[in-house]
């Protein structure tokens, strides 16, 4: 039971939750989406959080039952190669300081492809 939840929550992210579509927005179904991209956001993952990695490419989604913190860290780690299910292209996961943000580090995370366009991204089941 549990894993057709999975196939149907990730049925509906793939046919509702676009690329384009701002990371505040929810589903019809009610299950809002956050994407994260700071590493605040990967802190407070842990163990039961659930994510969905969403491949611009393939406009597929995967999701992605966290195990741990350190599940999740490891996730998210810099240089992090990760495969989209469907296309089975490998997107490598970077850490960057964007331009213009104000003093401090504001790190960003991004999956990108060799030419290091962003192609995937990890949005937060809430």
């Amino acid at each position: 039971m549990k894993h057709i939840k999975s196939i149907l929550l990730a049925g509906a992210a793939l046919a509702f939750f676009l690329p384009g579509v701002q990371a505040q927005s929810s589903l019809k179904t009610g299950v809002p989406l956050e994407r994260v991209t700071k590493k605040e956001q990967v802190d407070q993952l842990g163990a039961g959080s659930q994510l969905v990695l969403v491949c611009k490419g393939s406009d597929t989604v995967t999701l992605i039952d966290i195990k741990d913190k350190e599940h999740a860290m490891e996730l998210c780690r810099q240089g992090r190669m990760l495969e989209c299910r469907d296309c089975h292209k490998k997107f490598k996961v970077v850490w960057t300081n964007p331009p213009g943000k104000g003093s401090g580090p504001k790190a960003v995370m991004e999956i990108v492809n060799a030419k290091g366009e962003p192609c995937m991204f990890l949005a937060r089941i809430k």
